[in-house]
């Protein structure tokens, strides 16, 4: 994940598609598969051109996965 002077680094940042893919070890266009067959959570609208998710909710994400794959 990318860090520079805006990152908010404590509490539960927003992280952005781009760097939510990188996070996942994904590309962005596999990223938007797993949302739109609703794996993934949909991403907090920040603005009308800015979404992303919190960090908690992409740790979610592959603790599920990993107890699926058990």
């Amino acid at each position: 994940m990318r860090v520079n002077s805006q990152t908010l680094t404590i509490g539960d940042p927003i992280v952005r598609p781009r760097d939510a893919a990188e996070y996942l070890g994904i590309g962005r266009s596999s990223l938007y598969r797993l949302i739109d067959s609703g794996d993934l959570p949909k991403p907090l609208r920040l603005t009308p051109q800015a979404s992303g998710w919190r960090l908690s909710t992409l740790e979610e994400f592959l603790q599920e996965r990993e107890e699926v794959s058990k």
